[in-house]
């Protein structure tokens, strides 16, 4: 009876029931929709390609950034941005760039504008104040962060926060690949996607650099919301097909495009035989459709080289590296929150905005009191 009281109190078996009957077993369409390209790569086991380990790596840069909110009020934002960029050559280090670590500040204020602006009534304009006036060069425009909202009452623009810190990354990519050599490799942190013109403008930027000094420019993506034909998740189905194949290490076309706006040719890729994890991998289309099989097959075996670190098998040692020094942690934001509170507490003009920063703070102080 105490059972099914309180099954009664929390339905997770019918939750789950309900779960199961809405993903009866699939039908095993193994393709991913094609934007653009009437090509179809069906994900079979004939289709994979063993990655084979090398002993003349190429050199690989790894790209991250990070960012975290130091104070918030409804009408302002202070974060701290990090970028990072680290080259490895297999296994070991292989030089830095001029500026490996670059940190700066971002204020972004939000105000409404009367008479509404053309695209919108609220106005988010960004401040940014670097660590060093020698880092500003890696740092986006600042008229680039400008973004318009039509409602002041629905909240933050999602976009604002992390805005500065995502074109930030183009711009450290581009300083990278402006120093590297004609056949080394760029990974970018997740993907090559861009979903505005300002997003598109800052990663040609980066491509042309790249394309001229030979550089090929890459990302990997820990995760995927890519889905076959067949409604399944496509990382997870393409481990269920490799188990077919006699290979540890592999790669698999996945599509030529799966957005209008990916600049990439999108695979699968397992990366050490005893990896938990198949990542998304792209390459740059334009440069991926002019290679060889020899030469997608070196860029992975590079990448493979790096991959074999305890900390993460399967992963590139290159971007544990770079999340480490481009992550903003708790601990870091916990210390200039401080200095903000005890600088707004000494001085009069800033009371008045620690007050605004107060105002959305309940919450954050309710669950230290209940948890």
């Amino acid at each position: 009876m105490q059972k099914q009281d309180a099954l009664d109190r929390y339905p997770l078996d019918s939750l789950l029931d309900n779960l199961e009957s809405s993903f009866p077993p699939a039908s095993h369409h193994d393709v991913v929709t094609n934007v653009g390209d009437p090509r179809e790569f069906e994900l079979k086991p004939s289709a994979f390609r063993e990655i084979r380990l090398t002993d003349r790596p190429k050199r690989v840069a790894f790209v991250d950034g990070g960012n975290g909110t130091i104070a918030q009020s409804p009408g302002f934002l202070i974060s701290l941005n990090r970028l990072y960029c680290s080259m490895f050559r297999g296994a070991k280090r292989d030089g830095f760039p001029p500026d490996p670590r670059v940190e700066f500040f971002s204020l972004v204020t939000r105000r409404a504008v009367d008479p509404p602006g053309t695209k919108g009534s609220v106005k988010y304009a960004t401040t940014l104040f670097p660590h060093t006036e020698a880092h500003r060069r890696y740092m986006p425009q600042e008229s680039d962060l400008c973004l318009w909202s039509r409602d002041f009452a629905v909240g933050w623009n999602p976009l604002a926060p992390s805005l500065a810190r995502r074109l930030g990354e183009w711009r450290m990519a581009r300083a990278a690949a402006s120093v590297m050599a004609e056949g080394d490799v760029l990974v970018m942190d997740g993907s090559l996607l861009t979903l505005d013109q300002t997003g598109s403008a800052y990663s040609k930027d980066l491509y042309g650099v790249a394309k001229e000094r030979g550089v090929i420019v890459c990302a990997l993506s820990k995760t995927s919301q890519i889905v076959t034909k067949g409604s399944e998740p496509l990382l997870s189905r393409v481990v269920e097909i490799a188990r077919e194949t006699p290979y540890g290490r592999w790669r698999v076309d996945v599509a030529d495009r799966v957005s209008a706006h990916d600049q990439g040719f999108v695979m699968a890729v397992k990366l050490h035989p005893n990896a938990r994890f198949a990542f998304r991998f792209e390459i740059l289309r334009e440069q991926f459709n002019k290679m060889d099989d020899a030469e997608k097959d070196h860029v992975l075996a590079s990448l493979a080289a790096n991959s074999a670190d305890i900390s993460f098998l399967g992963y590139p040692y290159g971007l544990v590296d770079a999340d480490r020094y481009a992550q903003v942690r708790n601990k870091d934001l916990a210390i200039f929150r401080g200095l903000l509170e005890s600088r707004m507490r000494t001085t009069p003009g800033l009371s008045r905005l620690a007050g605004q920063i107060r105002s959305v703070q309940a919450h954050e102080h309710l669950n230290g009191v209940s948890s």
